[in-house]
This record gives C-alpha cells, sequence and structure tokens, in this order.
C-alpha cells in the first residue's frame, strides 16, 4: 500500500534577501544577492514529504496572480497533488520577505494574502481522499477556523493527526484534543506554554514544557531544538536525540523539512527514534541550502547522508 500525507496549509512566493548581518530596528544593511523561491510552511512540508516518496496532496489556496502561477507549477513539479489547491479571485497569494546573514539566522515578514481564505468547501471537497490517507499534517500560517476544521475532519476519518503550530498563534484549548502529535519548536514551546528556558536547566524544561501539552489533550509532543536536537514525551516515552553538526547556511525551510520526513516516518509506523533521526536529517540537508523548497532533499540523498552518518 503505498503512503498517503495530506498537508493542509500555506503557500508563498518568498523573496529571500543574503547580507552579512541582519539589521536592527531602523536600519539599513547592504545585501549580495535577492532570490525568489516557492515556500510556505504548508507547501514545504508537503515538498518533503513528496520527494520522500509519499503520495501527497496539498489543500491551500492561492491569488489569481503571477506569483499564483508560478507556486502552484513549482510545487506540482515536486510530485504534489494539487487538485485542492484553490485559486482566489480576490486575494493575492501569499508572500514572505527573508533575510539572511553568513550564518544562516533570519528575520521573516510573512503576508499571508490568499492563504487566510481557506473556507469549509475547500477542505470538505478533499474529505472522501482524506479519509483515505495515513498522516493528516497542518500548521497555523492559514485562518485558524480551518486548522481546527482540517483536524476535525481528519480526525473523524481515524486519519493520524500531526500539528505544526507555526507560527505560534493562540488557539482554542478544545484544538489539543484533536491532536495526536504536536511539533513546536522552541521558540513556539515557551510561547504556547510560559515556561522559559533560560529559568530552569534544559531536562527540566523539556518535560515541563511537553507536559503542559499533554495536559490539555495532546497525545505525544515532539519539540524541535534546531542545533540542540529533538526531544519527544508521551508520558510513556522519552526521547532526546542530538542534530546532527553541520554548517548551516539558511535554516528558512529545515523546520518544515524536519516535519515533513517526521511525518513520512509516522506513515510509515516508524519508532519513533527513527522518525526523529530521519527528520533531523531532512532539516540539517535543507538548512544547507539557501532557500525553502529548493533546499528540501530527496530520499537518495538523505539515504547518503545518513549512511555518511554511519547511521
Amino acid at each position: 500500500m503505498s503512503i498517503r500525507i495530506f498537508v493542509l496549509g500555506s503557500i508563498n512566493y518568498d523573496i529571500v534577501a543574503k547580507s552579512t548581518t541582519l539589521p536592527d530596528v531602523g536600519e539599513t544593511v547592504e545585501g549580495f544577492s535577492v532570490d525568489m523561491y516557492v515556500g510556505g510552511k504548508g507547501s514545504n512540508q508537503a515538498v518533503q514529504a513528496a520527494m520522500l516518496g509519499a503520495q501527497t496532496y496539498f489543500i491551500g489556496s492561492t491569488g489569481s496572480d503571477q506569483q499564483g502561477i508560478v507556486v502552484r507549477e513549482g510545487l506540482a513539479s515536486k510530485g504534489v497533488d494539487i487538485r485542492y489547491l484553490n485559486i482566489s479571485p480576490t486575494h493575492r497569494t501569499g508572500c514572505a520577505s527573508i533575510i539572511v546573514d553568513f550564518n544562516g539566522d533570519n528575520m521573516l515578514v510573512y503576508a499571508p494574502g490568499a492563504n487566510k481564505t481557506i473556507t469549509k468547501d475547500i477542505v470538505d471537497s478533499a474529505a472522501q481522499d482524506i479519509a483515505t490517507a495515513q498522516v493528516f499534517i497542518t500548521q497555523n500560517e492559514i485562518n485558524s477556523d480551518m486548522v481546527t476544521y482540517g483536524l476535525e475532519i481528519a480526525k473523524a476519518a481515524g486519519i493520524i493527526t500531526i500539528l505544526n503550530p507555526a507560527p505560534a498563534l493562540p488557539l482554542d484549548e478544545n484544538i489539543f484534543k484533536l491532536v495526536d502529535y504536536i511539533t513546536p519548536n522552541e521558540t513556539e514551546s515557551e510561547v504556547y506554554t510560559g515556561l522559559l528556558r533560560k529559568n530552569m536547566d534544559i531536562d527540566n524544561w523539556k518535560r515541563k514544557n511537553a507536559e503542559w501539552f499533554l495536559e490539555r489533550g495532546v497525545k505525544n509532543v515532539c519539540i524541535t531544538m534546531g542545533e540542540k536536537g529533538s526531544y519527544f514525551y508521551n508520558r510513556k516515552e522519552e526521547i532526546s536525540l542530538d542534530a546532527f553538526q553541520i554548517t548551516p547556511i539558511d535554516t528558512t525551510a529545515a523546520g518544515d523539512a524536519f516535519n515533513g520526513g517526521f511525518a513520512y516516518g509516522i506513515a510509515n509506523k516508524w519508532s519513533i527514534r527513527k522518525c526523529m533521526k530521519f527528520g533531523n536529517a531532512c532539516g540539517a540537508l535543507a538548512a544547507q541550502t539557501v532557500g525553502a523548497q529548493n533546499s528540501i532533499c530527496p530520499l537518495d540523498e538523505l539515504t547518503d547522508f545518513l549512511n555518511q552518518q554511519s547511521i
């Protein structure tokens, strides 16, 4: 049986400028390159899943502008099924302006545009196919009512649900009961829980942050921490994995690559440790190339990377 993954999320036209340093408030810095890419957390995650070999469907919305044509063609070219990608006649395609420095750190301004116009009708059109998938994953770059609605549709169909709560926007606490796996990064976790790492040792911080989500109904918590690795907890199993040692070039899509790889592992019913290790590898490779979807690697490159790491 082929692996099928549904992604409900954002798709953007990304403008990426590289500079020596990131600007302070009110400061202008000179950059040395500007490039345009297809991005958006949802579509990045869909691309990673598709490039690993999963039959991947994307639910979302673009504008009818030139940028919409570019991002739709870009997503389809990576092997993602876009039959449920709506075209809005009244809103522009989402756009992200990203500045990246020599260390691979970035600053980002996101204008959601059509990403915030997803309706129940759009999600409902995919409901029959959602019921045939192994995993459904969504994020917070679309209108929040559809994040909840999509999770409800998937949960009713008995599909494993993953919520990547990025960016860390307010959520109705009832949403947590619909989530099998939640995957915040370190900063997002702190925004939701209010528990700051600077106030406690890291092991205590990880457990307490995970407990906060579990107490609200989430079944499993996986916190990604960049160069500090990833952490999983569900009261039965607790795993801390180190990150791969790399020199990052651009971390823009690293978290999305992790989520796409993690979802692929969950869909394949791998052990959690293997899912995390695979997701870490996806993120590490994505961080070594500038841009979003163009930095996401296929299965053969990931296999080579893991072999080089003696894994």
